[in-house]
């Protein structure tokens, strides 16, 4: 803590930092001395008994200084805070580039699996020009301006030439993909990991009036990762050692009749992360066409059960699921469908999978936000003191604003033993209240003044970590927090005109 401390001053006075750090305990051990010293309070004692200008002055120096002495310690315990909640952060779950490069590299990529792609050849005998530059044409495709390098005698050549039959092959298709989630640590954080397996059937049909040799193309998903139990079957068959991998997809070729139709079935089992997406041809129109996954909740991990407005995304350029399910039951996946049957698209079908509250998340927002609930508790309690006539007790106010930053600091250093942040927050917020308790019923007595400042203690130590750590009502629970301390305080303020309008009565 001394290095973030000191490498803070650096900031400001550079290279003069010790001294200036030096110079400011001293300055504030000499303050606390002095309001310590019995000289110095029966001094002010004194100057107030009298009066006049030395009771103005004594009592301007009194305040001065013991508003330095306490906002000096706010303002140490608030930066001992924001060191608190750096050092957290930098130990409980940080997700590095580093670290989500190595769970890519080990784990797998993003799965962006793409659609079967089929294409349609057919073989004839073509006649070709010979021309004088030594290119060989086909005598169906030269032109008038080709007339030069024909000649008067040209050399005619036959031989066989493989010719596209452009078609829209792919009648139907069907995907299923289940996708479950198995979220990863690495360092300090989790990853959003998971593993999926693919079903894909496809029918394809010749829709010309030729016999044709049909090349099929199926890309893998990612450039690099692992495919358990793969399986390329045609019409039922094992089509397996007819694959040629090229360009990391395999492919194989197979001659088709006009008007055949046969059943491409393609399964796998892989691995992936963040997010997984299919893609179909780009504008091509299928007559019968459904994609299906169901995303299964990690059964450790995470939340119990999806819903898509909850915990899915849409990466960019995917269509919105038609059929969104959330999961019935915990442990139940969530089912989404897109039907695409008469439809063309440039769109794909997929979701970003749902991240994992990282380890120690909860306790570093409350970190985080910590200095401002010290600085607010210190001066509610110093304010209604001043409201209820009771003299601001500098020891009092340095012991609940300890208490205070204890409970933060006991809550992290729970929680690196304690799975619960429930537990966590309840153990501690139970140790701070009972200290404040003893100390103000113990030394104060069963008076308003103890009450009331025990309140505003559990205030700040239950009400707003609470508003904190629920994001969603962050706000709102906040600005009720504010309007009730404008409220008491107000309330006080006129207690007090009341008392002194009966008193000079």
């Amino acid at each position: 803590m001394y290095r973030h401390v000191l490498n803070l001053l650096h900031e400001f006075f550079g290279g003069k930092a010790e001294i200036v750090l030096a110079a400011g305990l001293a300055a504030l051990a000499a303050a606390v001395l002095l309001l310590l010293s019995k000289s110095w309070r029966r001094g002010v004692a004194e100057a107030q008994e009298h009066g006049g200008w030395r009771a103005v002055v004594m009592g301007l120096a009194q305040g001065l200084i013991t508003l330095l002495v306490g906002a000096t310690l706010v303002a140490a315990l608030g930066g001992a805070m924001l060191v608190q909640s750096g050092l957290f952060s930098e130990k409980h779950g940080q997700v590095t580039q580093q670290n989500a490069q190595a769970m890519r590299t080990n784990w797998g990529e993003p799965h962006q699996q793409r659609e079967l792609a089929v294409h349609h050849y057919v073989t004839e005998e073509k006649t070709f020009i010979l021309f004088k530059d030594g290119r060989q044409v086909p005598e169906d495709e030269i032109g008038s301006g080709d007339a030069d390098q024909v000649g008067e005698n040209p050399v005619k050549v036959k031989r066989k030439a493989r010719k596209a039959v452009p078609q829209n092959s792919i009648v139907r298709g069907s995907v299923e993909i289940d996708v479950r989630m198995n979220y990863r640590r690495k360092g300090s954080a989790f990853y959003t990991c998971y593993e999926d397996a693919w079903r894909l059937a496809y029918t394809v049909k010749n829709r010309s009036d030729s016999e044709t040799e049909a090349e099929f193309r199926f890309p893998m998903p990612a450039d690099h990762g692992i495919y358990d139990q793969f399986t390329i079957k045609v019409d039922g068959a094992d089509w397996t050692e007819n694959l040629v991998l090229k360009e990391n997809a395999q492919t194989w070729t197979m001659a088709m009749k006009a008007g055949q139709q046969v059943q491409v079935g393609i399964a796998y089992a892989s691995r992936g992360m963040e997010f997984v997406r299919y893609t179909p041809a780009h504008m091509a129109h299928r007559e019968q066409y459904k994609v299906t996954m169901r995303i299964h909740p990690d059964k450790e991990k995470g939340d119990s059960r999806f819903t898509w407005e909850d915990h899915m995304g849409l990466p960019i350029g995917s269509v919105t699921p038609h059929v969104r399910t959330a999961s019935p039951a915990d442990g139940e996946p969530m089912v989404l469908e897109w039907d695409m049957s008469s439809a063309v698209t440039s769109l794909g079908m997929g979701v970003i999978l749902p991240d994992i509250t990282q380890p120690g998340w909860y306790v570093a927002r409350l970190l985080h936000e910590a200095p401002l609930g010290l600085m607010l508790l210190a001066a509610g309690l110093v304010v209604t003191w001043m409201l209820l006539g009771r003299e601001t007790h500098l020891f009092s106010l340095g012991v609940l604003v300890v208490a205070y930053y204890l409970f933060y600091t006991f809550v992290a250093y729970l929680s690196d033993h304690l799975t619960s942040f429930t537990a966590c927050f309840v153990l501690a917020a139970v140790a701070t209240l009972v200290l404040a308790a003893l100390y103000l019923w113990l030394g104060w007595g069963r008076t308003f003044a103890a009450h009331q400042s025990l309140a505003l203690v559990a205030a700040f130590t239950v009400y707003y970590p609470l508003a904190v750590v629920l994001d969603e009502y962050t706000g709102l629970m906040v600005q009720v927090l504010y309007w009730a301390l404008a409220a008491y305080a107000a309330m006080l303020a006129v207690a007090m005109l009341w008392r002194r309008r009966s008193a000079s009565a």
